[in-house]
């Protein structure tokens, strides 16, 4: 893929790189570990993201 049309595009790529999951009965993405997960924070906390991280 060398470039991206729609916010899919990035979760598709993000999915086959291993970064997220898909949960089919759920039709969500969501990050698979804590290592990427603490990462993702990491990136993310000092940046005014902190609404993304709220969980359902």
């Amino acid at each position: 893929m060398t470039s991206f049309k729609s916010k899919d595009d990035i979760l598709t790529l993000l999915v086959h790189l291993g970064y997220l999951s898909y949960d089919e009965r759920t039709q969500r993405v969501f990050i698979p570990n804590e290592e990427v997960r603490s990462e993702y924070v990491n990136a993310i906390e000092d940046d005014g993201w902190a609404s993304i991280t709220i969980k359902d």
